[in-house]
Order: C-alpha cells, then structure tokens, then sequence
C-alpha cells in the first residue's frame, strides 16, 4: 500500500511538472492571446530589456501581442489608467505582473483585460503604408518585405513626403480646432493612422521606408539606426528614379541610397526648420525629383524641450504650416503631396525635458497622414 501511495505521489508531481508555473491570457484584442513561461523566455532572449534581466516591460509584451494602443488595463478586479502605470509595468520571469507599486502572482488561468483608447476604432491606415503608397504612385514595386498597402491606386509623376516630427493625430484636430495650420486644414481631413512601437523618430522611419513592422525590419528598440530590409529608396534607386531628401542638422536613420541635404542651424535661433524649408525651396527651383522627402523637426524639439502646448511649440506648427504653404505653391501639377508625423507627444516632467513620446498612449501612438494632389 506504501508502495502504490508512493507511486501515486510521484505521478502527481510529474503531471504537476508538466503544467504551465503561470499563464497569463491577454483580452480586449481582436482574439485572446495567451503569453507564458516560454513566450517570456523566446521574447527576453530575442528582446532583453537593458533595465532588467528578471522582467519584461509589460508595454512590450502587449505591443507584441498585437496591442497597437492601450488606455487601460485590469487584473484580478482592479483597473489601472495605463497613462500613470505604462513605465512602471513588469511581466516578470517568475509569473508576477509589477504594476506600480501592486504586485499581482499569475497562476495557470490568470488574465489581463486590456482597453484600447477608443479613438483606435477610426484608425484606418498606418505608417507602414506609405512606403507602397509612394511606390503605387510612382510605378515601382513596394519594398520586398512590405505588409502595408498603397493608400491610392492612382499614379503620380512625382511624390513629395513632408515629416511633421511629433505632431500626432490628437495635436493635429487641437491645432486645427485652434485656427493654427490653415494650409493643413486645406488639404482635406487626414487619415487617422498608427505608429509603431516604440512610437520614435527611428523605429517610425524604419517603418516608413519599408513598408514594414518592427518584427519584421529588424528596428524593435530606440538605439538602432539601421535596417537590413529593403526600402522604398532601395527600389527607387534600382528602378533608375530620383530622389531628394532634406534633413534637419543630422540623419536620425541610416538613409541608404538617398541623395540627401543636411541643414544646420545657420542662424543659430535653435530650430532648423527655416533652414529646411530653405533647401527644400532650392530643390523645387533646380527641378522636382521623382520623391522629394523633406524632415521637419521643430515640433518635436519644441514639444520635448518647452512641452505640448507651450508658445515655442505653437509658433513651430504654425511655422510648419506656413513652410507647407511656400512648398505647395512650388510643386508641380500633379504631384501627390503626402504629409504625415512619425508620432505624437505628451506633457511630462522628467530629467530637462517637459514632453515625450515612445509609450502605447494615444497621444504616442496615434498620426495623421494626409494625401493631396496638386493640381
């Protein structure tokens, strides 16, 4: 009888053994996702997070599960506004969700509800679609590794990118409400579209150029400045087509096979924007290239140094939109003219800065992109 107790006894550990320490099922998606102790090892090792070797940002877990934005999330009876948690939100290794100073042991069955913000129900494009959308326009085929799609099917002599940096979708409908970008606001209603995780200048552009998510561009953390994956420059340049980029004092991506012109602060007023709308201006006089691709930073700047709504970084948007106003007059008929941002910005107070961007938050996430012909 001791005998058969024992066996018994070993057979439940094993079986015990063999089941999961913790499963943790995401809701609020499209279909539930299940995220455990091997889905947490394949992303740390693909993914480490420089902060901790024991924990994964929650924020990562759910854009890799597919959550695009986030308001807020609830476990075990308790919501928490992901605006005052998104920084401080751990999966760790051991099963535990670190969500502020709360600490919440997973078991087996446990769940994590997840609310979008709801302004996630109108978006219909995504950053991703503008690389085939410049390559529909233009007759050459998308990047290699493209998920988007092209935004029109109509055809264009030539494409000209303006890169509002940082000026989101929700500061885009306040700054039209405001009666600040006139010339914006003439172009028609902008898409609302999403960024990519992290919502920063070089995972954007990585996207941009591609046509392609993170996971698949290889630019999943803020550090790189690279891709492997082929661009919309790549294809231009073996398509035998021109192009011309203007940026502000430095190139914030690796920019492969693009003729480009840096603009330093000439006239040391701390903003390059002027000096950007002035080469860009001088490309449009010596003759339009088949992509025009002009970088204004001035938003941005402007948003992390003096904060969202300050007077500096209103006089920028509204400085923006007058440059959009000289560069529109300048194209030529037919031109498809595309405006976008690469992310939004939100008020903090941390270190120098007073805004930043880069979390799940609407305010990061969404962007407008906007399609205009010239006529």
């Amino acid at each position: 009888m001791r005998k058969l107790t024992l066996i018994a006894l070993l057979l439940a550990l094993a079986l015990a053994g063999c089941a999961p320490a913790w499963q943790l099922t995401l809701t609020g998606g499209d279909a539930p996702v299940v995220f455990d102790a091997a889905a947490w090892k394949a992303l740390a090792e693909e993914l480490p997070d420089p902060d901790r070797e024991d924990a994964l940002r929650l924020e990562q877990v759910l854009w890799e599960a597919g959550f695009p934005a986030v308001e807020r999330v609830a476990v075990g009876g308790t919501s928490y506004d992901w605006n005052d948690l998104h920084d401080s939100a751990w999966l760790t290794r051991r099963g535990a969700l670190e969500l502020g100073e709360a600490k919440v042991e997973l078991g087996p069955a446990s769940e994590l509800a997840v609310t979008p913000p709801a302004l996630l129900a109108q978006a219909e494009a995504s950053i991703t679609d503008i690389a085939p959308t410049i390559a529909q326009a233009l007759g050459v085929p998308a990047p290699a590794q493209a998920t988007g799609r092209a935004l029109t099917a109509e055809r264009a002599p030539h494409v000209a990118l303006v890169y509002l940096d940082g000026f989101g979708y929700l500061r885009y409908q306040e700054a039209r409400a405001a009666g600040w970008i006139p010339n914006l606001a003439a172009l028609g209603e902008p898409l609302c579209a999403l960024t990519v995780y992290p919502s920063a200048t070089r995972n954007a552009t990585a996207a941009l150029l591609t046509g392609a998510p993170p996971i698949i561009n290889g630019v999943r953390d803020r550090d790189l400045r690279t891709t492997e994956a082929e661009t919309i420059l790549d294809v231009l340049k073996e398509a035998g087509r021109s192009n011309q980029v203007v940026e502000g004092n430095a190139l914030a991506f690796n920019l492969r096979n693009a003729t480009f012109k840096l603009s330093g602060d000439v006239d040391g007023d701390e903003n390059t924007d002027d000096e950007v709308l002035a080469n860009t201006l001088a490309v449009l006089e010596g003759g339009m290239p088949d992509l025009l691709f002009a970088h204004f930073h001035g938003i941005d700047d402007a948003g992390h140094g003096d904060g969202p709504d300050s007077p500096v970084e209103i006089a920028r948007i509204q400085e923006a939109d007058r440059g959009l106003g000289e560069i529109i007059q300048r194209l030529p008929s037919g031109t498809l003219l595309i405006v976008f941002a690469d992310h939004g910005m939100r008020a903090v107070q941390e270190d120098e800065r007073q805004g930043n961007h880069g979390t799940l938050l609407a305010r990061d996430m969404f962007i407008p992109i906007i399609l205009y012909r010239c006529p």
